[in-house]
């Protein structure tokens, strides 16, 4: 189906998207950034201030929407902006799994004791129920339970890899700042592995943005080990650069197909988040790009993000849409140039599981962003263990590179490693299910890493990481690659490792799967211990 070209109208600038002011009708989180010296508690006078960091000077801002308006004209505030959503990276896919936690051979003695891994996900509801099963040992310390249960499940992946390690939780919260205190607060406790599967799409797509500079410091400053999962976004991404159709309108095939725009169909009663950034500095946007959903069956405008970008603001918009009608939408995401010059374009879509996102323009390559595209982060894609032999990348999986402009134009090597796709779990009632996504991949790679680091307490963070890599499983070209990083997380290293593990008493029969490497990874793993 070809989405109507026809004209559309030019649309009227204002500070927030149409979208938000049609379903605001309880109070709105938005990030309230000031300028440098104002002090925050001028926001009390329209919101109610959450959460502050002075180092950004950003602050959370809990505000009723009448008060929207009235607090982006505040003197000294420079921006306003909705928070949106964390995404969770995990799929609902229904295929069988083939790697489990529980089958994974370890060396004798070594458990992961001695190390303490902390987990940020959505939070572990259900985690009563998985002690009460024994799925998961008593002794977890839950900082802040959350909302929600994937943290569960995660749990249960590195406990079953490493059973012998501390385990920590914290909830992600609900905005980038209260994502900051889960790091802050995991790392006072002592945690030498942090492992987490939270997503922010308000995170800069071209630049290191509070979150990413948050975790970099983290990792600098306390010498931790940080895992965390790519994303699920390989087939629900575009990048690209503006391409004028000849009317203003962006061709998201770059004039090589009737398909012009990114369709999708959205059943009644689903939703769906369309995210547009473009290569603009994140604080510095003077080129003006709008975002459009139209009813492909009628050619009308559902929904519509258009700020202004005037020199000091983001380039960011982004549209929640929720499919109130009885039948099924299928939608066409358009992107306007209101004015300005042409720049890289860049969409996530991030759709509820029953939302069909059509394959027309979307772009698997540099479908990673935010703090996993740190160069110390150890970002995790998934292996199609549905499709073992083969070795390839699931087909979900966010890969590389990452496309960074600011301070500095650099392509970062992403992903970093890569993790079995599916995981069979017991789950909270014990009777055993599977976790499907890079949120599978990232605390298996992560319990791994602890139990390495067991092996090897006097090396640091970034030692465990350097090992991790070189004993990888490599898959797909020869070498890295930015679609399975250095390779594969698997038992093939614990086999590997058994014949370096300390202590002795290792069997030097086994054969080591790993494909054709074992003279490389001895040489590298003995430069590396």
């Amino acid at each position: 189906m070809v989405c109507p070209s026809a004209t559309h109208s030019e649309p009227l600038k204002g500070i927030s998207s149409e979208i938000y002011r049609d379903e605001a009708k309880e109070n709105l989180t938005v990030y309230v950034r000031l300028f440098p010296g104002t002090d925050s508690g001028l926001l009390n006078s329209c919101g109610r201030v959450e959460e502050w960091d002075e180092d950004s000077g950003i602050a959370t801002v809990c505000v009723n929407p009448e008060s929207f308006e009235e607090l982006s004209t505040l003197n000294g505030v420079s921006s306003v902006q909705p928070v949106i959503s964390p995404v969770i990276r995990k799929v609902n896919l229904e295929k069988k799994a083939t790697f489990s936690s529980e089958e994974l051979w370890r060396p004798e003695g070594v458990t992961g004791a001695g190390i303490k891994i902390g987990i940020i996900s959505d939070g572990v509801e259900d985690i009563s129920e998985a002690i009460d099963s024994g799925v998961l040992p008593e002794d977890i310390h839950v900082l802040s339970p959350g909302n929600g249960t994937e943290g569960t499940v995660m749990l249960e992946i590195v406990h079953e890899t490493s059973p012998g390690a501390e385990l920590y939780f914290h909830g992600a919260g609900s905005n980038k700042l209260e994502f900051n205190k889960a790091v802050d607060a995991l790392v006072s406790e002592g945690c030498q592995v942090l492992c987490d599967d939270v997503g922010w799409p308000d995170e800069p797509f071209f630049e290191d943005g509070v979150v990413a500079a948050h975790v970099k410091e983290a990792i600098e400053n306390k010498g931790i080990l940080y895992v965390s999962a790519a994303g699920n976004d390989a087939g629900r991404h575009y990048q690209g650069m503006f391409f004028d159709n000849g009317s203003g309108w962006h061709d998201f095939s770059s004039g090589n197909s009737d398909f012009r725009n990114i369709y999708m169909d959205v059943p009644a009663g689903e939703k769906v988040t369309v995210v547009l950034q473009w290569n603009d500095p994140w604080n510095g946007s003077e080129n003006d790009y709008d975002l459009y959903l139209y009813d492909c069956c009628s050619g009308n405008e559902i929904a519509v993000s258009e700020k202004t970008q005037s020199g000091i603001d983001t380039p960011l918009e982004f549209i929640k849409y929720f499919n109130k009608e009885e039948d099924t939408k299928t939608l066409s995401i358009a992107v306007k140039k209101y004015c300005g010059e042409d720049r890289v374009l860049e969409v996530y879509i991030y759709p509820n599981s029953s939302v069909k996102v059509h394959p027309d323009n979307l772009v698997a390559e540099d479908s990673v962003f935010g703090h996993p595209a740190v160069s110390d982060v150890i970002c995790v894609g998934a292996v199609d263990t549905g499709n073992q032999e083969s070795g390839s990348i699931a087909p979900y999986s966010s890969r590389g590179p990452v496309s960074i402009y600011y301070p500095e134009p650099e392509l970062r090597n992403k992903t970093d490693l890569s993790g079995p796709g599916r995981v069979k779990v017991s789950g909270s009632t014990g009777t055993g299910s599977f976790f499907t996504g890079t949120s599978a991949s990232a605390p298996s790679v992560a319990g791994i890493g602890a139990l390495i680091w067991s092996m090897y307490p006097e090396k640091n963070g970034s030692e465990i990481h350097g090992i991790l890599c070189s004993s990888a499983e490599d898959l797909g070209e020869p070498g890295y690659d930015t679609t399975f990083g250095y390779g594969s997380v698997n038992e093939s290293i614990v086999f590997f490792l058994e014949r370096f593990s300390p202590g002795g008493g290792l069997s030097s029969e086994k054969d080591c799967p790993l494909k054709n490497s074992e003279l490389r990874l001895r040489n590298q793993m003995r430069s590396l211990c």
